[in-house]
């Protein structure tokens, strides 16, 4: 009981300092380019954005049920499917309560009933990234080990089947530096055992992705990518521009999880309560923000496409993968829509979110 409630207290915590709101200012920044590979693995993205599915058990934020919402996000994921969509992140810690671990569970069963269906006429693979969360009382690479383990156990059934990427979900080096070097064995022990061949990082900065990078180089073990926050309410130039930098130097994928700004970003506006009001009134009430709103929303219109779209292609001229969650097939078709912006559009929205004032804090666990 001790253990399941210090769990639920480090869960919240990793939330809370992840969506919590903070002060500060951008500036424009010239767009980059992506490529079709997917870092420095052989594989390849079929569709420029990848599925991500933090909601899959959430009830704190999402409300989530099986009775409700199994069914819709099934129907999400086959549409992601047919859109292209090849890479799903997930996560061992995602889920609240007694659904930890939904997410990799459901996942799983998502890819089984789209195989049923289509068998081979699809021969693009399932490439699964599975975030494992590096909690302080996992102090061996035995103990880390057998927790990617437990991953591979829920997402892959044979080698041909899918393509399974271990990643650490945040590194320990702020409050826990001994342990990184752990993290690094146990990875590389999932390259040299053959449960994966290649392996990935989440919310790694510039200076310790130069670091890994180094360490897995010198082990002929390919890194496939790195995981940031990253949206038009994000301080983009203090907290995501220089890990792009640095993953693009060493050609690993840079992902932007949260393209949507947790929802400030979305085309239809929803009624918040409780948490959810808390953490983002601030930002709603900003000046800059509502001229930001009103930048996507004109850009939208004239394209033809929605806000979501304009957000998301945003990411992507910023050099990210963006990476979106989806709960139902209607929301899977906006978001992994192919549209992107003109060097036009994309100069708007630089100069729009460099007014907004109120900022998305930079993710605690997010290392220099």
């Amino acid at each position: 009981m001790r253990s399941t409630l210090i769990l639920l207290l480090f869960k919240l915590l990793f939330f809370f300092l992840n969506v919590g709101l903070n002060v500060g200012l951008n500036a424009p920044n010239a767009p980059t380019k992506l490529g079709p590979q997917l870092g420095q693995s052989s594989h390849v993205l079929s569709n420029p954005a990848a599925l991500g599915t933090w909601s899959w058990g959430n009830k704190l934020l999402y409300s989530y049920s099986s009775k409700t919402d199994d069914a819709p996000i099934l129907q999400a994921y086959k549409r992601s499917r047919q859109m292209g969509v090849n890479v799903f992140d997930t996560g061992d810690s995602y889920g609240t309560g007694e659904l930890e671990g939904n997410a990799e569970r459901l996942l799983r069963t998502c890819e089984d009933s789209y195989r049923n269906e289509h068998g081979d006429e699809d021969s693009n693979k399932a490439i699964f990234i599975a975030k494992i969360a590096p909690y302080p009382w996992l102090l061996t690479s035995e103990s880390y080990y057998s927790k990617i383990q437990a991953s591979h156990s829920k997402l892959i059934h044979d080698s041909t089947d899918s393509i399974f990427i271990p990643s650490i979900h945040w590194s320990p080096q702020k409050y826990l530096p001994f342990q990184v070097q752990t993290l690094y064995t146990s990875l590389l022990k999932s390259y040299e055992t053959g449960l994966c061949t290649e392996i990935g990082f989440s919310n790694l900065g510039a200076n310790e992705l130069l670091k890994a990078g180094e360490y897995f180089q010198k082990n002929n073990v390919p890194i496939a990518c790195n995981q940031i926050q990253c949206s038009l309410v994000v301080d983009f130039e203090r907290d995501v521009e220089k890990a792009v930098e640095v993953a693009r130097d060493i050609g690993v994928t840079t992902f932007g999880y949260s393209p949507l700004g947790l929802g400030l970003l979305v085309g239809e506006r929803r009624t918040r309560s409780g948490v959810r009001k808390r953490l983002f009134e601030s930002i709603e009430n900003d000046k800059g923000y509502k001229h930001l709103r009103e930048t996507l929303k004109g850009i939208a219109e004239e394209r033809g496409v929605e806000v979501e779209n304009v957000a998301i292609a945003w990411v992507r001229k910023k050099g990210l993968v963006p990476l979106v969650g989806c709960r139902n097939a209607k929301t899977a078709e906006v978001n992994f829509r192919d549209f992107e912006i003109t060097e036009e559009e994309f100069e708007s929205l630089e100069e729009a979110r460099a007014r907004n004032e109120r900022k998305g804090t930079r993710n605690i666990f997010m290392t220099d």
